[in-house]
C-alpha cells in the first residue's frame, strides 16, 4: 500500500508529483490547497482526502474541511490504513485528542513548510513540507509517500529540487 502525502500547494502542483504519485493508493492533501485545479489533478492520480489550510478561501474552503479523517483500502485482504488529517496539528488534536487511542496509524499535518516524519505513541506523524516553497525562508520543495508492507508502516521525504 502506498499513500503519496501533499501539502501547501498554494494553487500549484509540480508536474513532477504525478510521476511520483503514480500508483499510489490514495493522496492525503494536508492543506493550503490554492485551487479547485490542484484538487482535481490530484483526483486524477488516486482517491483524494483534503483539508482546507488557514490560506484558502472560497470555493476551496467552502468545499474542504477543517478535519478529515479516512480509510486507504488495497485488494489483496491487507489490512486498511486509518488516517486522519488537519493542516495545523493543532486543529487536529482539539477534535482528536488522541489519535493512537482513536485506531489512527498515519496522522497528516501542513502548514510549517518543514517535512517531519514522526513516531508519537505508534502514529506515524508526517508533514510533506510544501510542494511551491512560497517563502523566503522556505528551503525545499517536498512531499511524502507513506509504505506499508504486511504490518510495517515507513515513510519518505522526497525533495523536488
Amino acid at each position: 500500500m502506498r499513500i503519496g502525502v501533499i501539502s501547501d500547494t498554494h494553487g500549484r502542483l509540480d508536474p513532477r508529483v504525478s510521476g511520483l504519485f503514480a500508483g499510489v493508493d490514495h493522496i492525503v492533501h494536508g492543506g493550503d490547497v490554492g485551487s479547485l485545479e490542484v484538487l482535481a489533478e490530484l483526483e486524477r492520480i488516486a482517491p483524494l482526502t483534503a483539508v482546507v489550510g488557514n490560506t484558502d478561501g472560497g470555493e476551496v474552503a467552502a468545499r474542504l474541511p477543517r478535519v478529515a479523517t479516512g480509510v486507504a483500502e488495497v485488494g489483496g485482504g491487507e489490512a486498511p490504513l486509518r488516517f486522519a488529517a488537519a493542516h495545523k496539528k493543532q486543529w487536529l488534536l482539539d477534535e482528536i485528542a488522541d489519535p493512537a487511542a482513536a485506531g489512527f496509524d498515519l496522522v497528516v499535518y501542513g502548514h510549517t513548510h518543514e517535512p517531519a516524519l514522526r513516531w508519537r505513541d505508534g502514529v506515524l506523524w508526517v508533514n510533506p513540507g510544501t510542494v511551491t516553497a512560497p517563502e523566503p525562508d522556505d528551503r525545499r520543495r517536498t512531499v511524502a509517500v507513506v509504505e506499508r508492507q504486511g504490518d510495517v508502516l515507513n515513510g519518505r521525504v522526497v525533495f523536488l529540487d
